[in-house]
């Protein structure tokens, strides 16, 4: 099992989303929460999900070179076949992350995470071309770890009020929140060590700034 994990949103690779469902919504809210900008595709419009922040809607389908630079690709419930099938033809051999809306075996998406922070997000996920014992483990585990990722948030925000005081360039922050996403930090987080995570992570600010400054 793998798992990527983004601490800040791709903003030159939307999300492709097409058509709707109650769990594609759910995935777009939490999108948007976090700050990752959404395209939605949809015969209506989708005027529920339209007016949310960072979300933009169509009511065509995406041509096939759009969604190649997805940055992920969601299918909704009530997306017409046709443009399963067509974007799904398109996707093939690119290996985009894509979620099926109740269709798990053709998804290569599963169990995604969004987590918003006050300075920072993240998003987490998992490959689903698993058997049915592992797709159950990984969900448990993220369900488990979601604890994890919001102390990491929290830590995020800590060390950056500490040390970055005063910085608003967003994409000097992301790479700051990237070089944290370290296994070695989160394992004391999963352990329960907040203070040694926190010293690791003013270590790794302090790295970081001088050598991207």
């Amino acid at each position: 099992m793998w798992i990527p994990l983004l601490a800040s949103p791709p903003s030159a690779r939307p999300a492709r989303v097409l058509g709707g469902g109650q769990g594609t919504a759910a995935a777009v809210r939490d999108l948007s929460r976090v700050g990752w900008p959404v395209e939605v595709h949809d015969p209506s419009g989708a005027p529920a999900l339209s007016g949310l922040p960072g979300v933009h809607a169509s009511a065509t389908s995406p041509p096939a070179p759009a969604l190649r630079q997805a940055s992920l690709v969601l299918i909704g419930e009530t997306c017409p076949a046709a443009w399963r099938e067509e974007a799904l033809s398109a996707l093939d051999g690119t290996g985009l992350p894509i979620w099926i809306e109740g269709d798990a075996a053709r998804s290569t998406l599963a169990f995604p995470l969004w987590l918003a922070g006050p300075k920072l997000s993240l998003a987490a996920w998992t490959h689903s071309g698993m058997r049915s014992w592992e797709r159950e483990l990984s969900g448990d585990f993220f369900r488990a770890s979601e604890q994890l990722f919001s102390d990491f948030l929290r830590l995020v925000n800590e060390v950056g009020e500490a040390a970055l005081n005063g910085v608003e360039d967003e994409a000097f922050l992301g790479k700051v929140g990237a070089q944290l996403a370290k296994p070695e930090l989160l394992g004391l987080l999963l352990k329960g060590d907040y203070q040694g995570a926190r010293t690791m992570a003013l270590r790794i600010i302090g790295t970081t700034t001088r050598s991207l400054g």
